[in-house]
């Protein structure tokens, strides 16, 4: 059950956090600089 204590560190959950986002945001980033371009 110590492993509990290692997902409560705040800098761990934020830095998977931010994994999480960056794999959602990466692939979403050329999609959104298309509609732009379209838009324009």
């Amino acid at each position: 059950m110590s492993q509990n204590e290692d997902f409560k560190d705040s800098t761990g959950f934020g830095l998977i956090s931010l994994i999480l986002v960056a794999f959602i945001a990466f692939p979403l980033l050329p999609m959104l600089m298309g509609w732009f371009t379209m838009l324009r």
